[in-house]
């Protein structure tokens, strides 16, 4: 059976949570936060750090048009193209401050280029008012460019956090399953891949940048892998990591599915260990799937045109 998965790092009202919670604060920050609860929503289901920044994505468009439309009111004879740049620069500045863990983040990686964003933008405010408008431009601009450069490198280090908490929780859990384990990380997009044995049954674990699980099973007939994949997953549950359901098929095979014999043959060709050719597999179908879509997307574009 193959198994694809979206995991997220759960946190429930409990203590567990909040200490592995403040294991990523600390891990991607490097800090010890007491009041730990402070930085993080309890009442939302889960923690993910895409879903943070996806967040943010929508507030900053949202708090945007609110912005542009009170600036027009406030400065009517002004161009629009240049109210745009202070209403966006607001509101990415108010959507990071809407995140307590991203404006945390943002004074400990940050702290100068955060002084100095808002800085600017009180001074590109003063600035519309005496009508310096390209002063004014220059500085917003500036500032949105040195919040999203902040947002971009705090969201690495949550990501990277996040990801190394995914992959320490999966190879704990495999390992209390009995399995012996062979791990590889690529050199640069933070992929890390885990061949689990177990005597003739093995697990493919593949976890992408996006905390993102693959995973492929060999050595089980039919649907009796069900049982195997239910234990891990219940574990990974005890670890505070849940999953959203992503696309999951049951190809039946002892052999195993498409991910576990494309890395039987490219380890075979190339001579790597198992976990490097899953890697290689993985991030090769990562990049066909991105290849694709761009394609489709400018095929529909194309198609719009001629209509």
């Amino acid at each position: 059976m193959s198994e694809r998965f979206v995991a997220s790092t759960e946190i429930v009202n409990t203590s567990q949570s909040i200490s592995l919670l403040s294991d990523i604060v600390a891990a991607a920050f490097g800090v010890i936060m007491e009041d730990i609860a402070s930085l993080f929503d309890f009442s939302a289901p889960a923690y993910s750090t895409e879903e943070l920044l996806r967040q943010v994505r929508v507030s900053t468009r949202q708090l945007a048009t609110v912005n542009l439309t009170t600036l027009q009111q406030q400065f009517p004879s002004l161009p629009k193209t240049h109210l745009q740049l202070l209403a966006n620069a607001h509101a990415l500045l108010q959507s990071i401050k809407s995140q307590p863990l991203l404006s945390f983040g943002m004074q400990k990686v940050k702290p100068q280029e955060w002084d100095t964003a808002q800085r600017l933008l009180k001074t590109a405010q003063h600035q519309w008012q005496r009508g310096e408008l390209t002063d004014a431009a220059k500085n917003a601009r500036q500032a949105k460019k040195l919040l999203a450069s902040g947002l971009k490198e705090v969201h690495t280090r949550l990501a990277q956090a996040q990801h190394r908490f995914v992959v320490d929780s999966a190879v704990k859990s495999l390992q209390e399953m009995g399995y012996q384990i062979q791990s590889a990380r690529s050199s640069h997009g933070s992929w890390t891949a885990l061949w689990a044995t177990k005597g003739a049954q093995a697990i493919a674990v593949v976890v992408s940048p996006k905390s993102q699980l693959m995973m492929d099973m060999v050595g089980w007939e039919g649907t009796r892998c069900q049982a195997e994949l239910l234990a891990f997953r219940q574990r990974m549950a005890k670890r505070g990591i849940q999953f959203r359901e992503g696309r999951r098929y049951h190809h039946g095979r002892r052999e195993g599915g498409l991910l576990i014999q494309e890395a039987a043959k490219v380890a075979r060709e190339n001579r790597l260990s198992f976990p490097q050719a899953l890697l290689q597999v993985a991030c090769r179908d990562r990049i066909f799937e991105q290849q694709r879509r761009q394609t489709a997307a400018i095929l529909l574009q194309q198609q719009y045109l001629k209509t």
